[in-house]
């Protein structure tokens, strides 16, 4: 994206902008907004932007006027839990300041680089910078855990919400599984539309540093399924010595992958004693799923309508007796399990959380209002003309990042949405730019 008049800040409003690009990375620090499971800092300066803009705002909101119309739907169908199950003043709050906070970062997005025309290129090096600075910061967690780097590990013990210093590096991220949301959910996405080198150096280098400093099983993952859609978008396929290539690749990638995985001591323990007996923290995110979705099994009209706004909680104590009845019955001890059963005997509005945005949409919201979303979603790239290899293959990849982690506010999905609705100055740029 080019503009004649090359600047990122034109009015004071504009610092509120380069303060969320800055603080991206951040957002497992104790000076964030608590959310379900993180507590970013940039969806603050974000509604702040979007509210100080609020003449152009309005006029981003008609630009997307869809999906926030969807809000007051969301509001509207949540009467029927608020009226059967309950409303919890503090729960509600939290989802709903998700829910804004990603309607701000999408306008935010559109009045400063639509609207004011501010320099898209100047905003993705800071993106960049900040970025390198949140892997140089798990550099050093990775040094701390090596060596015991006394006052690293009490900074961190100060400065993070959940702290997994000097276990593991978790950068600035609320903990080490999230890695691969902003790797793959932010950071390829920005390559993609922008072609930068910068960008794709980072996104690989983040990548396989997190994995070779052993953050966790999940960006492992990450890596062989994002490396795979990568790869579809860049190879052309009406060339036999390309189709050729792309298959000896993802062979390569594949191999390597499981052979890393099958490598690792979490993973060697699942295939060993299961995924209910072979890692406590593996049970305990199927549990916190599947306990909300044994109760809308048992409550189809809640499983439909959804358990109201803020009603997480309600839902997984509802299920927890028959969550914990199968995953007994499969093997797993979940009485064993600290987590689980601090889920039946803890006040701690922020404990409720299924790390799984679908779950917690259909537990909240019910199955019609996830399938109306779905359509609004696909009707929005398809009246904008945007499907292409491109956005099919990022979709996917949303789709899958999205399983393990619930963050309505998170960037990547309103990144997406706000591309696709950009398509000439984006997404056809940077398919046109690909390499042959």
């Amino acid at each position: 994206m080019k503009h004649g008049n090359s600047v990122l800040i034109r009015d004071t409003s504009d610092v509120l902008l380069i303060l969320a690009l800055i603080t991206l990375p951040a957002d497992g620090t104790r000076l964030g907004i608590t959310m379900p499971y993180w507590t970013p800092i940039a969806p603050a300066f974000l509604i702040l932007y979007a509210l100080c803009n609020s003449r152009l705002s309005l006029r981003s909101i008609r630009q997307y006027l869809g999906f926030f119309l969807f809000l007051p739907l969301l509001i509207a169908v949540s009467l029927f839990g608020w009226l059967t199950i309950g409303f919890h003043g503090m729960y509600v709050f939290q989802t709903m300041c998700a829910l804004v906070s990603g309607l701000a970062c999408l306008v935010s997005l559109d009045v400063a680089f639509r609207l004011k025309r501010l320099d898209w290129n100047k905003a993705v090096t800071i993106v960049v910078a900040v970025y390198w600075i949140a892997f140089a910061v798990g550099v050093l967690q990775w040094m701390d855990s090596r060596l015991g780097i006394t006052p690293v590990t009490r900074l961190f013990q100060l400065l993070m919400e959940r702290n997994y210093v000097p276990r593991k590096p978790q950068f600035l991220f609320a903990e080490p599984s999230y890695i691969g949301m902003h790797i793959f959910g932010v950071l390829l996405p920005l390559f993609w539309l922008t072609r930068r080198k910068s960008l794709a150096l980072l996104t690989l280098v983040f990548a396989f540093g997190s994995a070779c400093m052993g953050v966790g099983v999940r960006i492992l993952i990450d890596t062989m399924i994002a490396l795979l859609l990568w790869a579809m978008v860049e190879i052309r396929w009406d060339r036999a010595r390309n189709v050729i290539a792309a298959l000896a690749g993802v062979g390569v990638i594949g191999a390597g992958g499981t052979l890393t995985l099958l490598h690792n001591a979490r993973v060697q323990s699942m295939l060993q004693h299961g995924l209910m007996q072979g890692d406590f923290s593996t049970l305990a995110r199927i549990f916190r799923s599947l306990a909300p979705m044994l109760a809308g099994l048992h409550d189809p009209v809640h499983l439909i309508f959804g358990f109201g706004m803020g009603n997480i909680k309600d839902a997984m104590l509802q299920g927890y007796d028959a969550a914990r009845a199968v995953i007994t019955a499969q093997g797993g001890n979940p009485d064993g399990n600290g987590e689980i059963r601090l889920i039946a005997d803890t006040d701690n509005s922020t404990y409720y959380f299924t790390m799984n945005a679908y779950v917690s949409f259909i537990t909240e919201f019910g199955i019609v209002m996830l399938v109306a979303f779905l359509i609004l979603l696909l009707a929005h790239v398809t009246l904008n003309h945007a499907w292409s290899k491109t956005t099919i293959c990022w979709l996917i990849l949303l789709c899958y990042l999205y399983i393990q982690f619930e963050g309505y506010a998170f960037y990547a999905l309103w990144l997406y949405i706000w591309a696709t609705g950009l398509r000439r100055p984006l997404i056809h740029a940077a398919r046109t730019e690909s390499p042959q």
